[in-house]
């Protein structure tokens, strides 16, 4: 009998599967998943229910895929679940927390400002092709996501 659980989910779409005209949704849409469901509608429901049974979660978005993931008190795995498992299922994408999470994501993107590694990086999607998706700006920012209409775009890109 294990002390501790956990439990992950990758989705096949990642920074590459960005609209053009909107950089960073796939990061954007990570953020959004984590604040309430149908089942569980509160915003911090999750992460409560977790820190309170010794665990704590995640997520990533890499160019094709995004990963979520979780531990947690191997006797809370199957609530734990049941709450994880909402996220994929129907999320409420809370229009209240837009603007909080595109606050957040424009804090990563200029943390990343500082780091020689992405700025190497950058350099090198600026000389890849332009046709290619590894050529688009993946983390997002205030400037793409900004847009009135975030909300519902979120939703269409979720739904395709």
């Amino acid at each position: 009998d294990a002390d501790s659980a956990a439990a992950a989910m990758g989705i096949n779409c990642g920074s590459w599967c960005d609209p053009r005209d909107i950089p960073g949704m796939a990061h954007f849409l990570e953020h959004m998943m984590f604040l309430g469901t149908e089942k569980y509608p509160e915003e911090n429901d999750y992460s409560s229910y977790l820190n309170q049974h010794g665990g704590f979660s995640n997520a990533f978005t890499s160019s094709e895929t995004t990963v979520f993931y979780f531990t947690v008190d191997s006797k809370f795995l199957e609530n734990s679940l049941d709450r994880f498992s909402w996220f994929f299922k129907k999320p409420l994408f809370n229009a209240g927390a837009t603007d909080r999470e595109i606050n957040a994501i424009d804090s990563e993107h200029k943390q990343y400002l500082q780091s020689d590694f992405r700025r190497l990086y950058e350099v090198l999607k600026a000389q890849s092709n332009t046709e290619h998706p590894f050529s688009m700006f993946a983390t997002g920012d205030k400037t793409t996501l900004g847009k009135p209409d975030i909300r519902d775009r979120l939703v269409d890109f979720h739904n395709s």
